[in-house]
């Protein structure tokens, strides 16, 4: 039995790897072009895994896409212990925080995000794919969330409807993958400045340095 569990968790680390390897290929070729035009194979060959051995790990094209978001959900994850140390209890400080780090996520893998995004409501009606998209959806959001509601409990954080809110928080971070199309030459700081600020409530104050308040990191 020991030796059972053992080569268990050496697949289980196995396909782990695996996944990580195929998300990370995605993303290179996503970032060369649309999520339509990119095949399964080429996304193989990105990943240096044989064409047919890819279908271990995935069950079809569409599976691409929960794997982004499953991946980059979890990379939020692995940053949330150490964004509660550094805050030590303060939800304001905390939300920043959550708010930078979903913001480095996008970032690191902007062109897979804007891919992402652009699917999701496809996504959301396959029967296949709706409970698995609820479930990393849900925990996204619910990071968000519990900060807030946290923050509304101590009564440093203000807000009727909690839903609204989270969207808001949500398409502040996410509007970094619009693309330089928009967006320019600006940098990925000064963008965060902005939308920190406006979180803040400094939007209409004058004089404003480019510091931040506490818990915006410069």
């Amino acid at each position: 039995m020991h030796e059972a569990l053992k080569n268990q968790t050496q697949d289980e680390s196995l396909v782990r790897a695996r996944r990580r390897q195929i998300f990370l290929a995605a993303c290179r070729v996503l970032a060369r072009k649309s999520f339509h035009e990119a095949t399964v194979k080429e996304i193989a060959l990105e990943a240096g895994i044989a064409a047919g051995s890819i279908y271990l790990y995935l069950q079809s094209k569409d599976d691409i896409l929960a794997l982004l978001g499953e991946s980059m959900v979890a990379e939020l994850s692995e940053a949330l212990p150490g964004i509660r140390e550094r805050t030590g209890g303060d939800p304001r400080s905390e939300l920043l925080e959550v708010m930078r780090a979903i913001l480095d996520v996008i970032d690191r893998y902007r062109a897979a995000f804007t891919v992402l995004h652009h699917e999701l409501r496809y996504l959301a009606r396959n029967p296949s794919y709706r409970a698995a998209f609820e479930r990393v959806l849900g925990e996204y959001t619910g990071v968000v969330a519990g900060v807030l509601e946290r923050g509304r409990r101590a009564g440093l954080i203000h807000f009727e409807d909690l839903r609204s809110v989270v969207e808001a928080v949500h398409m502040l971070c996410a509007g970094w993958a619009m693309g330089p199309g928009l967006l320019g030459d600006t940098s990925k700081e000064n963008f965060w400045r902005e939308i920190a600020r406006i979180v803040q409530g400094q939007f209409f104050e004058p004089g404003l340095n480019d510091s931040g308040a506490p818990g915006a990191r410069t």
